[in-house]
């Protein structure tokens, strides 16, 4: 974690920015995590990283800005692999099937992510919270599209709204968070492929 990188950029070490900045946003999303956001100060986030405080200011205007940054990374991550998701087949059960173990692949490596979203949202607000919400609606659109096309071609029964059915089966996804472990007894596709049942002969059937 973040020792490996201490003396990159760090007091007395060599300065290598791209590391430094690496160093930073992983001292700071272990401390998000761990004590969140409010608790957690620059000057522990600096001391974590091994770091000078010049050295944050120079890659980072503040704390919130570094939150920004943190659930920036993922969202894109998540975004970028919904529009291959969607292009590469036309199918709305292959879509739909892929959309969940995404989903559930994100938890799996991005839960500190994800966690602090749930938790320090709200500390993001103006500019920053726009842009993260711009992105999230993004994704929560292609699941829509998902849905609706299959509702429409008569795949998925229509029993709900496509948004509705959507924001439910994401909720679903999501809540994964608080159970789901890697060294659990089922693997990742195998939880992929139970939710995607559930929801296909269940929540939306034929």
């Amino acid at each position: 974690m973040t020792s490996s990188g201490r003396g990159n950029g760090s007091r007395g070490g060599t300065y290598a920015p791209e590391e430094t900045r690496r160093i930073l946003l992983d001292a700071a999303l272990k401390l998000f995590e761990e004590r969140g956001y409010h608790p957690t100060s620059v000057e522990s986030i600096v001391a974590e990283a091994g770091v000078t405080k010049g050295a944050f200011y120079h890659h980072f205007v503040g704390k919130e800005d570094i939150l920004h940054q943190i659930q920036e990374d993922y969202i894109d991550n998540r975004l970028r692999n919904c529009e291959r998701i969607v292009a590469a087949s036309d199918d709305p059960v292959e879509q739909l099937r892929e959309l969940i173990l995404e989903a559930l692949v994100g938890i799996s490596e991005y839960r500190p992510q994800v966690t602090i979203f749930l938790q320090e949202r709200r500390f993001l607000v103006g500019e920053r919270f726009a842009a993260i919400k711009e992105k999230r609606d993004a994704v929560d659109e292609y699941w829509v599209k998902v849905i609706r096309n299959g509702m429409e071609s008569g795949v998925f029964a229509p029993v709900a709204s496509p948004r509705i059915a959507s924001f439910a089966i994401l909720g679903m996804c999501g809540w994964a968070v608080t159970w789901y472990r890697d060294d659990g007894d089922l693997s990742l596709g195998e939880v992929a492929q139970q939710m995607t049942d559930l929801v296909i002969k269940g929540a939306l059937p034929r």
